[in-house]
């Protein structure tokens, strides 16, 4: 077969060509069928002309949503007019990053089980709207009081190491200058190609960062990390707790020669060490990557004020449990802990209906890293489109469901029986 025959766009520019010609075209039986193709083929090699195949993508089993990829060239970003969703983020920076660039950001551990546990988890929780409660919807707020500072919507940027990926000249400041204006919370990570500093003079007066750290096994490094963050005007810091000295096996990510940081992190899991850290920085430490109701409840018990539910985006333990597993025991053997501490998670959230049912479990800020890295890709604008896009789902599944603030989502709102039977 000549090369593009099997592009719609290739047939539709040689049948015009072979109209402007004034060639008959004739598919009254299989053989004209046949001959005619080949004859306009020859006619458009003859014209010289040009055909772009279209772009076929593996789409990874995500949702069918519609999206059209016959007008996109690979290595460039559709308009973002054509993104509808996270999905669609995803799908058009595959289509345009580099391999390893997508691998990294992409990955996960071993078989990938949790990733896909993670996206796969909302498909088992029912929403369920009340009318009852007799709210006029009219009127929605999605604002979230995180640690004592207002933000605008209950879900940010999570912390994601080599966010520059999608952009490599303006990096981390696009996520920055996006969650600032839109009145949102973004946790930068450690691994980020901009300082501390330099992000943190990027940020709106009036605008909220917290930073994300590792318990780096230097010290030194750490206490100057702490440092720097209060220094420069930052307001909390996760300290990511659930990797010491080594990430998990990431295949797809090794295979296409992406970074590995492993052996720099403290060997030391101790929750109470942890809690030590606190006397050395005035700002509150929030332990990150919390995956068993135990360690939630000793981190209530030890005085942290909050507490990051996290299985690391399926990317350490590949079989680890998902964040509403981790919710759900929590709420079985140690309810105390959503009114002792605020609840924060992660892990596969990609549309405001997954929010919605965060925040029904008592989840207070729900964090999302992969997604905002591909929106990054479009630099403030797709960050911008980003937030937006959540919080219009957000607010329309709020307004389905009859409320009228996040507070009022509760677990009368969500069907969790169906995760609960796989648990227990």
């Amino acid at each position: 077969m000549i090369p593009g025959m099997e592009s719609r766009t290739f047939y539709a520019q040689i049948f015009a060509l072979a109209q402007d010609v004034g060639f008959g075209i004739n598919f009254s039986s299989s053989i004209n069928m046949r001959s005619t193709l080949f004859a306009l083929s020859s006619i458009a090699f003859t014209f010289s002309v040009p055909f772009t195949a279209a772009v076929v993508l593996d789409t990874e089993g995500l949702p069918d949503s519609g999206l059209n990829t016959s007008s996109w060239v690979t290595g460039v970003k559709p308009p973002l007019s054509s993104i509808y969703n996270l999905h669609d983020m995803q799908l058009a920076v595959k289509n345009y990053l580099g391999e390893t660039q997508y691998a990294y950001i992409r990955t996960g551990s071993l078989d990938e089980l949790t990733y896909h546990a993670n996206l796969d988890v909302w498909k088992q929780i029912k929403l369920i709207p009340h009318q009852t409660h007799g709210r006029n919807v009219l009127n929605v707020s999605t604002e979230q009081t995180l640690l004592g500072t207002k933000f605008s919507v209950p879900f940010f940027i999570a912390p994601a190491g080599y966010s520059s990926f999608t952009d490599p000249e303006n990096g981390e400041l696009n996520l920055v200058k996006g969650a600032g204006n839109q009145g949102a919370l973004y946790v930068p990570s450690i691994l980020s190609s901009k300082t501390t500093a330099e992000m943190a003079a990027a940020k709106l007066s009036n605008q909220t960062l917290f930073r994300q750290i590792y318990p780096w096994a230097n010290r030194t490094r750490l206490l100057n990390d702490f440092a720097q963050a209060e220094a420069s005007g930052y307001k909390a810091i996760f300290l990511t707790l659930d990797n010491p000295t080594v990430q998990g096996i990431r295949t797809r990510a090794l295979r296409n020669g992406a970074p590995d940081s492993s052996g720099t992190y403290s060997t030391d899991r101790s929750l109470q060490s942890a809690a030590e850290l606190q006397k050395s920085t005035k700002l509150p430490i929030v332990p990150k990557g919390i995956i068993s109701w135990e360690d939630a409840k000793m981190c209530a018990d030890l005085g942290f004020k909050a507490v990051y539910i996290s299985n690391h985006g399926g990317r350490l333990i590949d079989t680890a449990p998902t964040a509403v597993e981790i919710l759900l025991d929590i709420h079985k053997n140690a309810p105390e802990v959503f009114t002792k501490m605020e609840v924060y998670a992660d892990g596969g959230v990609r549309h405001g209906t997954d929010i919605a049912k965060l925040l029904a479990l008592g989840v207070k800020g729900i964090g999302i890293g992969r997604s905002a890295v591909f929106s990054n890709a479009w630099g403030v604008e797709g960050v911008e489109k980003f937030f937006s896009l959540l919080k219009r789902e957000l607010t329309t599944t709020m307004m389905l469901l009859g409320v009228t603030d996040v507070s009022q989502l509760d677990r009368t709102y969500v069907n969790t029986k169906a995760v609960e039977n796989m648990m227990y």
